[in-house]
């Protein structure tokens, strides 16, 4: 017992350094980028619908919800690498680890896998405390506003509940561009900055059909 204390230990403290040391920071004044991961790019999803053509939000749930897990890309090109929350019945039992439980089925609280089609821009709730520098907020460091999201529609199999579901991408209070502190109850929650960026496009193509949203194990 005494020989396998300190190796317990010295596991746990070079747990805790790679935590640290493998924090993703933003860039000061920009968005973060970084490439789109292959497995994207390689997908049946991405070559059957003509992606690289389109308005597209990538969600890798291979990693947990402290990483950038959030690609906007438009046309092939990377506009924002950002955070996203999953359904807290999909989580692991730590906020380090990414979800292990994904399901289509109405009231389950979890993420669901697949092919989404981004719908109509809709209004919810009561305003809410957000910190953030929108121009279609208002440019203070900290801002209320009425809380918005833009509906999904499933395109796959294993989501075609999500309209059933009410699966939303929506900005919430745990989400940031300074990290996600949070799950949600299935949605896809992001920063106010990457809301913003969507209305911009959905205001720019107008119709519905040009704007999507992949999300992968």
């Amino acid at each position: 017992m005494k020989k396998i204390l300190p190796l317990l230990i010295a596991l746990v403290a070079l747990l805790f350094l790679w935590i640290f040391l493998s924090k993703e920071e933003p860039i000061t004044g920009e968005f973060y980028k970084s490439p789109l991961p292959e497995k994207f790019i390689k997908s049946s999803y991405y070559s059957d619908n003509d992606l690289a053509n389109k308005f597209v939000i990538y969600v890798d749930f291979s990693k947990s919800r402290r990483n950038r897990r959030l690609w906007v890309v438009d046309k092939g090109e990377v506009i924002a690498t950002s955070y996203t929350a999953h359904g807290k019945k999909s989580a692991s039992f730590s906020s380090f680890l990414a979800p292990r439980k994904f399901s289509n089925i109405e009231g389950s609280n979890q993420s669901s896998l697949g092919f989404f089609q981004i719908t109509k821009e809709i209004k919810m709730g009561h305003p809410k405390k957000h910190d953030c520098s929108c121009d279609n907020y208002v440019k203070k460091s900290t801002c209320s506003h009425w809380p918005k999201a833009f509906g999904l529609i499933g395109k796959s199999e294993s989501n075609s509940n999500a309209k059933v579901r009410s699966i939303l991408i929506h900005t919430g209070s745990y989400v940031s561009e300074n990290g996600c502190t949070g799950n949600s109850n299935g949605c896809f929650t992001v920063s106010p900055e990457v809301f913003e960026i969507l209305q911009n496009k959905r205001l720019l193509f107008y119709q519905p059909k040009m704007c999507y949203l992949v999300a992968i194990k």
